[in-house]
């Protein structure tokens, strides 16, 4: 097997089910979410990767669950609710410049 470096620095997983449960966020769709989160990570100095993905077990009330990786940075999870949340996930997940 040969394995070769990602592409990318930072990784933003977003939970797509979450909209689907009824007590899943009543003003946020996974797609538009993920077009913002696009638009906002856009003028990063690194390569973040965006990915809808099915549960990820996480699954807060009236939000939609994402998490957040990548060289040098913790994982993290995020409630997302509101827009403002969106554009503070964008700023953690926006790479250091080297």
């Amino acid at each position: 097997m040969d394995l070769e470096p990602a592409r990318f620095f930072r990784l933003i997983l977003l939970c797509t089910d979450c909209e689907k449960r009824d007590n899943g966020p009543k003003s946020m769709a996974a797609k538009p979410a993920m077009r913002q989160l696009k638009h906002l990570v856009a003028d990063a100095p690194g390569k973040v990767k965006l990915l809808r993905t099915r549960c990820m077990g996480l699954c807060p009330r009236k939000a939609m669950a994402a998490l957040v990786c990548g060289e040098g940075l913790a994982p993290a999870t995020a409630e997302l609710a509101k827009d403002d949340d969106l554009e503070t996930l964008a700023r953690s997940a926006a790479p250091v410049a080297r």
